[in-house]
């Protein structure tokens, strides 16, 4: 039933302190409602997902599919991947130390969450569906509202322990899984041209054991794709790029490659290659159209690619190119078992640049412990220095892991590295970054963390 309360001064819920629902843009479609539990919700849909905003208490966020996406409260977080895993992240109070603390969550726990969440979405679709819910405002009216929130709703509603354990399984048979992202990609549409590593021998990577390598032949990848594009369905509609995986797609033969990238501009829209900054509302919402395609690199496998090579990727939708460099250290490269050296990973970026690809370098900061702590640093910065690197590139800082009783875990200790601490893997960074000089034509790269332990997919 709907409220007999003035309609011209609506009590709104807050997004912010100073900002009610239905004044965020964001949201075209809105409904608050008082539910049979006796409290608030506004259901709001953007171009995106769905929201259900509890009386300034927590907000659960579903895909457009209906499958749990996050829920958010005060200073708390969890973010829920298609594989079903789940991160939960807290702001402490000042007090006791302030910072964020972040931890990946056990089967129980992200089953628990979902739970909890499954409960109040059932609880307030099943209100409005029965006339127990007060209607109390509609954006634009009640009416539209109801009718494009419904559907939507009533998908969320059914999304439950069991409905996530399928899901999750379909996502397995899709991808396998997904190993790592660079945090600006966590959002892309992930499409596995290959799967495993090329190399896969690297001291400090554990993230491909027991995956054979495999490139996808065309018919492989566009069935691989076609159940892709089914799968994600509604939920394309929050995503920006296109990630060609696994870690190393881009070591494909250039005719196979660019085959690949012929049946994606059938499958989805492009942003021109003549667009430097592609605008949020023109792919935003789109089931189709996507910014462009983004890929891992390495520079020493593969076919050598010219500048020209690139160029014709680069119109076929390649926009940007991550490069696990770790470090500017020959000595440190060799003793991480990395075959390239400074003087071929530079020469790959400067041909990227040329082709008009942007870039990002990944940095392994802690590698080799304090026995390589100064030249990591040193031959580090002069190497990036050289690289031309600007606005719209990324310099990515990546703590290292150790995996207990792995490959670099055992030669530390038969060798007698002394790790670095944390603290001292926090100076590291500060002394590279303070030591990063960029033209000032080209601007300034974005600088920021790359956490292997804080990804889900």
């Amino acid at each position: 039933m709907e409220h007999p309360s003035d309609s011209s001064k609506p009590d709104i819920l807050h997004y912010q302190r100073d900002r009610r629902l239905n004044d965020v843009s964001g949201l075209a479609v809105g409904l608050q409602l008082t539910h049979s539990n006796g409290g608030r919700v506004y259901l709001g849909i953007s171009a995106t997902d769905i929201g259900l905003y509890f009386d300034g208490e927590f907000v659960l966020h579903y895909d457009l599919e209906g499958r749990l996406t996050k829920v958010v409260h005060v200073n708390e977080y969890w973010r829920r991947g298609l594989s079903n895993r789940a991160l939960y992240a807290r702001k402490p109070e000042a007090e006791v130390g302030g910072g964020l603390q972040r931890m990946l969550l056990n089967e129980a726990e992200t089953e628990g969450v979902i739970t909890r969440a499954h409960d109040w979405t059932r609880l307030v679709h099943e209100d409005l569906q029965s006339g127990k819910a007060v209607i109390e405002f509609g954006k634009p009216d009640v009416e539209t509202a109801r009718q494009q929130l419904e559907p939507v709703l009533a998908r969320a509603a059914a999304f439950d322990v069991a409905a996530a354990r399928a899901s999750a399984q379909r996502f397995t048979e899709i991808y396998g899984r997904v190993a790592v992202l660079p945090s600006d990609q966590y959002n892309a549409l992930v499409l596995q041209a290959t799967s495993g590593c090329g190399f896969s021998a690297c001291l400090f990577c554990e993230l491909y054991n027991g995956v054979r390598y495999h490139v996808k032949t065309l018919e492989e990848f566009k069935q691989h794709v076609n159940e892709a594009v089914a799968f994600h369905g509604e939920g394309l509609r929050a995503r920006r790029m296109v990630y060609l995986g696994e870690a190393n797609a881009l070591q494909a033969p250039q005719r196979l490659l660019v085959d690949q990238l012929h049946y994606l501009n059938e499958v989805f829209e492009f942003a021109s290659s003549s667009e430097k900054h592609v605008p949020a509302s023109w792919w935003l919402g789109s089931p189709k159209r996507f910014e462009g395609i983004a890929s891992f690199l390495d520079v020493f496998t593969g076919e050598t690619r010219t500048a020209m090579d690139f160029t014709e990727l680069r119109r076929l939708g390649l926009r940007r190119v991550y490069i696990g460099m770790e470090s500017g250290c020959d000595a440190l490269l060799q003793w991480l078992r990395k075959p390239a050296r400074r003087e071929s990973i530079q020469q790959t970026v400067r041909i990227l640049k040329e082709a008009d690809i942007r870039v990002g370098v990944i940095i392994l900061l802690g590698a080799g412990g304090l026995q390589f702590y100064k030249s990591h640093v040193q031959e580090t910065i002069a190497s990036l220095n050289t690289m031309g690197l600007g606005q719209g590139d990324y310099i990515y800082f990546s703590p290292l892991v150790v995996y207990p009783g792995g490959p670099y875990d055992e030669r530390v200790q038969k060798s007698g590295i002394q790790c670095l601490t944390p603290v001292q893997i926090k100076g590291q960074e500060l002394e590279i970054r303070a030591g990063l000089q960029f033209d000032p034509v080209c601007g300034r790269p974005y600088l920021a963390h790359y956490e292997l332990d804080a990804f889900i997919y």
